[in-house]
């Protein structure tokens, strides 16, 4: 007989975090076999900038068989004909075991997720949903259980693939910064215009620089003006081969050999981690190619083997396409309200904010 599920709401322990990430290590992502797996220490596992997270359980007996992480945090909203902040949840990293797909679990979490946030008075949140994957993006937008959600952008990611060095600019249109505290806590100012935007309260970017010293970040030569920051956040996530099918063993194979020639980091054999580098904090307005140029060198340098970039999507002239070997992936964007509350929107004009690097 199949034990009842049983559902336990835990902020931020470790007791269970050996659990969760044994569950990740057997969950595959869509279609390809890749694992994300977060930090062995579960203070590290989730950037956040000043909110409060929590972490959803699903247990049948003693076996960990779903799991689900949910923030509350500050992000820019369009409130009475403006931008405003507002606190909103965020729902991610859904993982439910492949034998107990099917049983009602996701929608278990996805209930006590919105349930546990209606308790603390928060009634609007976001989320992303990768495009191909109808049956959740299903379940989000079935209308039910007293909660509506709408689809507000689409946008796309490049993964460029650092098969080789990218070649160093001749001239650099940007430059390495080390902000004062003064200059960090202004930041979330460079993105304020941004549906969804973070919103932080004083110190949280201090405690995000304290807590990750490994972030680069980067403003123009020209006029001092901030660009991004580079991240490699393995020590939050690690992107993971699961296996290696045969179309795999031959791109590795292909990689490697040619990598006297090219430069590249070694591919990662199954179980290792593929270096991942993200743009963080992006005033994407000032992201041009030049810019991206240098910073797909300098990814390389810190031992990437994949940079992701939004190329299109966000807002009407989206940042400058990414020249080389990419995976191209499409994403929604939602937005949901709980109750009578109505579904967080902006209109078409006003761009939207999304920075991968902390997901």
């Amino acid at each position: 007989m199949t034990s009842p599920l049983r559902i336990q709401i835990v902020d931020s322990e470790e007791t269970h975090w050996a659990q969760v990430r044994q569950l990740q290590a057997e969950t595959a992502m869509g279609g390809v076999p890749l694992i994300i797996q977060r930090s062995a220490q579960r203070a590290l596992a989730y950037l956040s900038l000043g909110g409060s997270g929590f972490d959803v359980l699903a247990w049948r007996g003693e076996r960990l068989v779903g799991f689900a992480h949910a923030r509350i945090d500050r992000r820019m909203a369009y409130v009475e004909g403006r931008l405003q902040p507002a606190e909103l949840f965020y729902g991610g990293d859904l993982r439910v075991a492949t034998d107990a797909r099917g049983t009602g679990v996701v929608r278990a979490l996805f209930d006590t997720v919105r349930e546990h946030c209606a308790s603390r008075g928060v009634h609007q949140g976001w989320g992303l949903i990768n495009q191909g994957n109808d049956k959740s993006l299903a379940v989000m937008t079935a209308g039910k259980h007293g909660q509506r959600t709408a689809i507000q952008r689409t946008f796309v990611t490049a993964s460029r693939l650092l098969l080789a060095l990218p070649s160093a600019p001749s001239r650099p249109v940007l430059e390495e910064w080390l902000p004062t505290d003064a200059e960090l806590e202004a930041l979330p100012r460079e993105w304020s215009h941004r549906f969804l935007a973070p919103a932080p309260p004083p110190g949280a970017m201090a405690t995000v620089r304290a807590t990750y010293p490994e972030l680069r970040f980067f403003r123009r030569r020209a006029d001092g003006l901030f660009v991004t920051a580079l991240w490699n956040p393995s020590r939050a996530r690690q992107l993971r081969l699961l296996s290696t099918p045969p179309a795999l063993r031959a791109l590795a194979a292909t990689w490697n050999l040619l990598r006297p020639l090219t430069r590249a980091h070694p591919f990662p054999r199954a179980g290792e981690c593929i270096e991942t580098v993200e743009l963080a904090f992006a005033v994407r307005e000032r992201l041009d190619a030049p810019a991206l140029r240098q910073l797909l060198h300098e990814a390389h340098r810190m031992g990437g083997h994949i940079v992701n970039v939004i190329e299109d999507g966000l807002e009407a002239r989206g940042s400058p396409r990414v020249h080389g070997p990419a995976n191209r992936m499409r994403t929604h964007v939602l937005t949901m309200a709980i109750g009578d509350t109505p579904v967080p929107t902006c209109p078409p004009e006003v761009p939207v904010h999304v920075d991968l690097a902390f997901l």
